[in-house]
């Protein structure tokens, strides 16, 4: 439980900073893998933290999966979350950010909790190529009393393969779920991730699609499953992550996002986690929109300023 308390703080603490604009990145649909891409802007434009100013996000997450929540199958609108979620450049190289996650949509088996998760990070660029991420989240466990946390730090590197076409994405980083339940001993799960993505983006820094792939790998475990009273057991995991998203003007974007999330065997509870986002294997297909509260100034591709 110290875990929890030291994740709610520094969710507290970076709410406090970022204000409305927290941090706004398609993600891979699971939190805890590398695969943050930045903004779709970011895609196009080829930067790491972005100009002075801030913006805000709404997605809407649609899930699906095999037979899992009660037992049943998960079709494309039985079950949505929808996210809010900003970023604001604190300085030239610094921005912080964060988000939550609400479950307007669930089937008629399950009662899982409206405010899902929230999440806060921070971001700081060491020079136009490599940038390093701190972030926490905490939410609700699936069907139980209790909450999950997530503390992580990743490494990125971004080349360039043709500067007005094509990028190459790198992320690799450590990361650490907490399970905690009352009258609970817990249990806690340490993974090593890589994720590897191509970004491309057109001439004129309008449309921006990515494809990529993340693998981990567990490094340690302990303690019972809330939820199951069994030991974790975690497995390595593949995932698939695919989008495209168009900068419609100065202030607004678009995008549409595809990821094939893996977390154990549907067949072996211990394999999987009691979280509803990622905690099992799942689609996942994402819409989302993007106001910038800044006019965003013309970069050439990974230009350091």
């Amino acid at each position: 439980m110290k875990r929890l308390g030291s994740t709610l703080l520094l969710l507290a603490g970076l709410g406090s900073i970022a204000h409305a604009d927290e941090d706004v990145r398609p993600k891979s649909g699971t939190e805890d893998m590398v695969l943050t891409l930045g903004t779709v802007r970011s895609v196009a434009q080829d930067y790491l933290v972005a100009p002075e100013g801030g913006e805000l996000t709404g997605q809407m997450k649609f899930l699906m999966s095999d037979p899992s929540l009660g037992g049943q199958k998960l079709k494309f609108t039985d079950l949505g979350l929808f996210e809010i979620a900003g970023r604001y450049t604190l300085a030239k190289w610094i921005e912080v950010g964060g988000s939550l996650d609400f479950l307007p949509k669930q089937p008629s088996f399950t009662d899982e909790n409206p405010l899902q998760s929230a999440s806060g990070l921070v971001r700081v660029a060491i020079d136009g190529h490599h940038a390093l991420t701190f972030s926490g989240s905490g939410g609700h466990l699936l069907d139980h009393t209790g909450a999950w946390t997530r503390e992580s730090v990743a490494f990125e590197y971004k080349k360039p393969i043709e500067r007005e076409f094509l990028a190459f994405d790198m992320q690799a980083g450590l990361d650490e779920v907490t399970l905690g339940a009352p009258h609970s001993r817990g249990a806690y799960l340490t993974e090593a991730s890589v994720a590897f993505t191509v970004l491309a983006h057109d001439p004129h820094n309008i449309f921006a699609a990515w494809l990529g792939v993340a693998y981990a790998l567990p490094v340690t475990s302990s303690g019972l499953d809330p939820t199951t009273a069994m030991p974790l057991d975690p497995q390595p995991r593949l995932d698939f992550h695919a989008g495209t998203g168009v900068a419609v003007d100065k202030s607004w974007d678009l995008y549409a996002d595809l990821a094939v999330v893996d977390r154990g065997d549907l067949a072996n509870p211990a394999t999987r986690l009691p979280i509803l986002d990622g905690g099992f294997d799942q689609m996942q297909v994402m819409f989302g929109v993007t106001h910038h509260f800044y006019e965003p100034a013309e970069r050439g591709p990974l230009q350091a300023e």
